[in-house]
């Protein structure tokens, strides 16, 4: 290899790195943008060709409309969590001074049997068992404390992402032909490979977004109607947790469900525990099951199981994002080794 083309070769990529660095903080809203684009831009189109001739005002109005349909919905339920963190608040205060007393009156003893239990390995007391029970609740309070805390500190920070994300989604709108285009040239692929990949990403965002709002929507309001008939605080904070847990396919919503059926049977509502479990394993975990397979109609192609771990590891790799990357990642893998078979194939 010649030494013109090795140089050539470490100053594209050190300019590959450079370019990096300087678009990694940007990262978040420059992929919220890319896959809010994807799914509304037959939306952007139809706006060029029945209202707006113009690209740059079809890409306004398309982003007016998105941040009208956002935007809205998520003040009102902003105000109404807000609201019921407070109740949250106020009703975990009081549980946590009676804890102990009300499982002592649950008539399984929850607390005396695990006691019990720990006895036979650690010399403990029930009382300094019940002080580990209240410890650990005072901990989880706290954490959520922080994690409010830190809500608010990062608030600036997540409207500045939100104005770069509509400055990027205004672009990419009117752009995004040309753009595509030129990442298709930069790949070493036939045509043919190229717009099975960019055709099965599409499909996946699409079928990843539409498909988990959908579920996740039934799924928050289900739940949220569910506490609020068994008489547990903040129904539309829980419904909106189950809502944002649905996306991790299977567990999701159990997350939110399970420990306050364990709560209610602690505490000896054992009818509404049970009635909680129930209702938490056929109404909305049936919902995961049957109705997330039949919405996104299997475009996808992808197995819950291969799903629910690409979208576990990619939130841990990536954060929030990962719920989207993870499956991308994962269908544009599967897009390349159909390629590679098919080449060895002839």
């Amino acid at each position: 290899m010649k030494t013109q083309t090795i140089l050539t070769i470490v100053l594209a990529a050190i300019i590959c790195y450079l370019v990096y660095l300087v678009l990694a903080p940007f990262f978040m809203p420059i992929f919220w943008a890319a896959v809010f684009v994807v799914i509304f831009y037959p939306y952007y189109r139809w706006l060029i060709k029945n209202v707006a001739k113009n690209p740059s005002i079809a890409s306004i109005l398309a982003c007016i409309s998105i941040a009208v349909f956002l935007i809205t919905p998520m003040a009102i339920i902003g105000s109404t969590i807000a609201t019921e963190l407070l109740t949250v608040y106020q009703w975990a205060e009081g549980y946590i001074k009676d804890i102990s007393s009300k499982a002592h009156n649950s008539h399984i003893f929850i607390i005396p049997y695990v006691s019990a239990f720990i006895k036979q390995y650690i010399a403990v007391s029930t009382a300094d068992l019940n002080s580990i029970f209240l410890n650990a609740i005072k901990e989880v309070a706290s954490f959520s404390a922080i994690g409010v805390t830190g809500f608010i500190k990062n608030s600036v920070e997540f409207v500045f992402n939100l104005v770069m994300a509509f400055f990027t989604m205004f672009y990419l709108f009117r752009e995004g032909d040309a753009l595509i285009a030129f990442i298709k040239r930069l790949l070493p692929l036939p045509d043919t490979h190229k717009d099975r990949i960019f055709a099965r990403t599409r499909v996946v965002i699409t079928s990843s977004v539409n498909g988990g709002l959908l579920v996740g929507g039934i799924q928050g309001i289900l739940g949220g109607a569910a506490f609020w008939t068994l008489g547990l605080p903040a129904p539309v904070l829980w419904g909106f947790a189950m809502f944002i847990l649905s996306f991790l396919p299977g567990i999701g919503s159990a997350l939110v469900w399970g420990p306050a059926a364990i709560y209610l049977f602690v505490t000896g509502e054992h009818l509404y525990a049970a009635a909680l479990v129930i209702g938490g394993c056929l109404a909305i975990g049936l919902i995961d099951y049957l109705l997330r397979p039949l919405i996104m109609g299997n475009k996808t192609g992808l197995h819950p199981l291969l799903l629910f771990f690409s979208i576990i590891g990619a939130v841990n790799v990536f954060g929030l994002i990962g719920i989207i990357a993870g499956p991308v990642i994962l269908s544009i893998g599967g897009a390349m080794i159909e390629i590679y078979q098919e080449s060895l194939r002839g």
